[in-house]
């Protein structure tokens, strides 16, 4: 049974990331919620995230004052939902106060994370009544988990297009992990089939750039310019991907769970070439869609890369959307 949230009052938590928080908030909005949203992290800087990702708990006094400052705010207010993307940096003292200081309000998690890259998430598990991942191997290892793949935004539901691409392949994303290294070979690809190619390769600072540069092999030979450090609007990243016959999604090799780039690509009818495997599992797979290839040792056949789209299923189209995923996680 859908959740009706017309009329109810949320408590929005989430890390700021490429705005989705901010299309998540507007959208419970335009179903007729009522919504306060705050950041989920207590730290904005680029070099904070970067420890953070090391131990949330380098900031856990910072958090808690943080996150006491919101529920002041708000003291007074009643809520129905209370809901908590990541939940990285919520302290467990906080959500404890969140239970008691709203105590009829449903407190509800989504992690579009895995666990492994969530630093003691799990502790914090026992102060939701409704828990949702986005990756179904953390779901079969946590039963408490319900599995629930990430959205696409509204401005990514497109009709098929039948005009003239501007690029053949495109990548808009952070880079991390080994993201560049499997980048690279996908780009020499393109350039032995004569192809063109679109790179948004976003890094947080340059900070960041000169880490990876004395850290990692592949960026010995590149220079700041070949990366991006100013964010792209939602807007001009649906334009570079409308624009593109074909995108390019890696995954973080500890995750399995589907990226947000990946469901995006359902709405925008694109073919994909894409890491993870799992894919392979879900209902809108299709080969002729789909290229799943080694990040070690990347191979694309030709074929695929010259073959026509094979629209789905409308009811495909339905599940992955982003009204849908509310109505989930709230319920």
């Amino acid at each position: 049974m859908k959740c009706c949230i017309d009329g109810k009052n949320i408590l929005f938590f989430s890390p700021a990331f490429f705005n989705y928080e901010q299309i998540i908030k507007d959208k419970m909005e335009e179903l007729g919620a009522f919504v306060d949203m705050y950041d989920e992290r207590s730290v904005t800087k680029a070099i904070d995230r970067a420890l953070v990702k090391i131990s949330p708990k380098i900031f856990s006094n910072r958090s808690q004052r943080y996150y006491e400052n919101i529920i002041k705010q708000n003291k007074g207010k009643l809520y129905d939902y209370i809901l908590i993307v990541k939940c990285d940096m919520t302290p467990i003292v906080i959500l404890e106060k969140l239970k008691e200081e709203y105590p009829n309000a449903k407190m509800c998690l989504y992690l579009w994370d895995s666990i492994d890259n969530i630093s003691g998430v799990t502790d914090k598990f026992k102060f939701f009544d409704i828990l949702h991942s986005f990756d179904k191997n953390d779901c079969k290892i946590y039963p408490e988990l319900k599995f629930r793949p990430l959205f696409y935004a509204d401005e990514f539901r497109h009709i098929l297009r039948d005009k003239p691409y501007k690029y053949d392949i495109c990548f808009a994303g952070t880079i991390h992990s080994d993201r560049y290294a499997v980048i690279k070979q996908v780009k020499q690809i393109a350039k032995t089939n004569n192809m063109s190619i679109y790179l948004f390769c976003y890094l947080q600072s340059k900070f960041i750039y000169y880490f990876y540069k004395v850290t990692k092999k592949e960026f010995r030979r590149t220079r700041i310019s070949d990366f991006d450090l100013e964010m792209k609007s939602s807007d001009e990243l649906v334009n570079i991907i409308d624009d593109s016959r074909i995108t390019l999604d890696v995954q973080h090799p500890k995750q399995t769970g589907l990226t947000m780039r990946t469901i995006e690509m359902i709405g925008m009818n694109k073919k994909m070439i894409t890491t993870n495997e799992a894919i392979k599992d879900y209902d809108f797979y299709n080969p002729n869609n789909i290229s799943v290839v080694d990040r070690n040792n990347v191979y694309i056949e030709p074929n695929f890369l010259h073959t026509q789209y094979e629209q789905l299923d409308d009811s495909i189209y339905k599940k992955y959307s982003l009204q849908c995923w509310i109505f989930d996680v709230l319920s």
